[in-house]
């Protein structure tokens, strides 16, 4: 997760392009773009690596389209520039959503 929708693009074509020889599926998960899209993609369980911005997260995981039941690693990028811009009480909201033992 990262604070701009511009960071979140950067890190999933980053990843992607590392993971392409192993088969990885990364989708960035942002606003600006098809939120149907997001939910087809993340309904389908076909994504390795999910890349995106708190409102979009926080989004997809309270309409239960984001399943973190087999999250093993959730990274937070520049979290203080996140709680600086007043992601404070989404962070919070999310990591309700996450098992304990990620």
């Amino acid at each position: 997760m990262s604070p701009t929708r511009e960071l979140s693009l950067q890190i999933a074509f980053v990843v992607h392009s590392i993971g392409e020889y192993m088969g990885v599926k990364v989708h960035a998960c942002v606003g600006g773009t098809s939120v149907k899209d997001d939910i087809n993609l993340l309904k389908k369980g076909c994504v390795h690596i999910v890349v995106g911005t708190p409102g979009r997260i926080h989004d997809m995981m309270k309409k239960n389209f984001f399943k973190t039941d087999y999250l093993r690693l959730f990274v937070m990028d520049e979290a203080d520039e996140m709680l600086s811009r007043g992601f404070k009480q989404q962070i919070q909201d999310i990591f309700k959503f996450l098992p304990g033992d990620v």
